[in-house]
Order: structure tokens, then sequence, then C-alpha cells
């Protein structure tokens, strides 16, 4: 009788089901180059920044717009005195309103794409996948990292990297599949005619831009009655930045262009061979580090 009622009060005692580990994907909101912040099998907490998608460009980008932001606001203090005293027309001085207008919205545009290129753990975890590694290119909404809520056992020692491409273009290999690669040596690279032709045109209208520059800075800076106004110098400065800036966009550009090995491994897989277009944020090949 007494093991009858054991028996029963146990069988009272409520079941409660354990929940499963969450897990999740972390993808990227936009193309880039990855630079990750953490490695497979690490334990991170949450809010802890897991990747990042490098930027260099939309820097290069922000500082152009910044000196568009600043020249205009030069202008229209002095567009303001004169439209007091009627020496411009008011459609004029609207327009520079707008013009403003436009350049700060880019502005606060790209500040945000910045901000929005780093990625955090949802919450505390184990990074459990890496799906590409230090330099590799990604596409928009890829995913990158996995994380499984707790302590999780993961296999570090054959970790696979896929690389891709940052820029679409036409491949050139520089291994081939089973062949075993060190860490930094070069993988793939990129027909880059197209750029080195844009960076010879940017650069010359960049040289343009500087005299032109240094003319009007002459004529604003040492003349008793200015031989310029205040607004042929700003332009002046104002372009030449923004040719400076795309010589060095397209410079990163080129840079971006060629893919190197991760780390020590093996070409375990090559999806796209010499030859072959390859777009933006695509696989070229599986750098596995096999022990």
């Amino acid at each position: 009788m007494k093991n009858l009622i054991i028996v029963l009060a146990v069988s009272l005692i409520p079941i409660v089901a354990l929940a499963a580990p969450r897990e999740a994907w972390v993808a990227s909101v936009y193309k880039g180059v990855i630079e990750l912040k953490v490695q497979l099998g690490q334990q991170v907490k949450k809010g802890q920044i897991l990747f990042e998608v490098n930027q260099d460009i939309l820097k290069a980008d922000r500082k152009s717009n910044e000196s568009s932001v600043k020249f205009l606001k030069k202008v229209m203090e002095g567009g303001k005195r004169l439209n007091e005293k009627h020496s411009i027309s008011l459609d004029d001085y609207q327009q520079c309103e707008r013009d403003l207008a436009v350049e700060e919205n880019i502005f606060k545009a790209v500040d945000a794409q910045i901000t929005m290129s780093k990625y955090y753990a949802p919450f505390d975890g184990t990074v459990t996948k890496v799906v590409r590694y230090d330099g590799s290119g990604l596409g928009d909404n890829d995913n990158e990292i996995q994380i499984i809520e707790g302590r999780v056992k993961v296999d570090t020692a054959n970790r696979v990297g896929l690389v891709c491409t940052r820029w679409p273009g036409v491949l050139t290999l520089k291994v081939d599949e089973g062949e075993k690669v060190k860490k930094g040596q070069l993988l793939y690279t990129i027909n880059t005619a197209d750029i080195d032709a844009q960076i010879a045109e940017a650069e010359a209208k960049a040289k343009y831009a500087k005299i032109a520059y240094d003319r009007q800075k002459k004529l604003y800076g040492t003349a008793t009655e200015h031989a310029t106004s205040l607004y042929n110098y700003l332009k002046s400065k104002d372009d030449l930045n923004k040719q400076e800036a795309e010589v060095e966009k397209l410079k990163i550009q080129l840079k971006q262009s060629s893919g190197y090995a991760p780390f020590d491994g093996t070409v375990t897989k090559i999806y796209r061979y010499t030859g072959s277009g390859n777009g933006s944020g695509k696989p070229v090949m599986d750098i596995t580090a096999l022990q």
C-alpha cells in the first residue's frame, strides 16, 4: 500500500518540458568585405559584436558629402545676407536651401548605412558556425554567423571558410582544387582593366581640380580687393575634395578585387574557374583547415 501511494504521488508531479536552446543566424544587410570579431566555438554575450562589413568606400563617400554640406552652408550664410538686401532672387536662395537639404539627407543616409554595418549577438551563446572569414566578400542578406544559446561543443579544427568575391568581374584563379595554401596566399584576382581606366581618369580630374583650387585660393587670399568670390573659392575646394574622394574609392575597390586565404588549409571545392564571371558576394572556393 505504501509503495502504491509513492507511485501515485510521483505520478502527480507535473512534467515540465525542457525548452530547446535558441539558435539564430546573423546576416548582413549590405554587401562588403567581412571583418570577424569572434572565433568559431567562442562564448559570446548578448549585444557583443560578432562581425562588421568594411565600409571604407562609404566612408570616402561620407567625406566627400561632408565637404559639400560645409560648402553649401557657407553659400547659405552669404546667400541669406544677399537675399535680405535683395541682391539675389528668392528663387536662387531657395534652390540653395534645397541643395543643402539634399546633401544633408544623403550624409545622414550614408552615416546610417555605416552604423548598420556592425552586427551583434542576439543572446548569450556559442558561435557554432562561421561561413566566411576576414577578407571575403559577402552579399546583402547573406548568413554569416550562427549562434546557439548556452555552451555548445564545436569542432573548430576542421573549419571551412567560404571565399567570395567583393566586386563582380572575370576571375583568374591562382590555386587548384586539392592544393594546400597558407594564410594570406593569393587565391584569385578579378580583371581590373575597367577600374584601372577609371583611376587614371579620376586622377587626371583631381590634378586639374587641384590646379583650379590653388588658383582660386591665391586670388581670394592675396588680393586687397578679392579677385575671386568666396563662392568660387569654396566651390573649387569642394570640387577638389570630391575628385580626391573618387580616387580613394576606386583604389579601395582595386585593392578589394583580389582574394586571399583566410587561414592555412586546403582548397576543397572550387565554384568558379578562370575566365568565368562572378558577381559581388558570390562563392569562388572553399578552404578547409584540415588537421
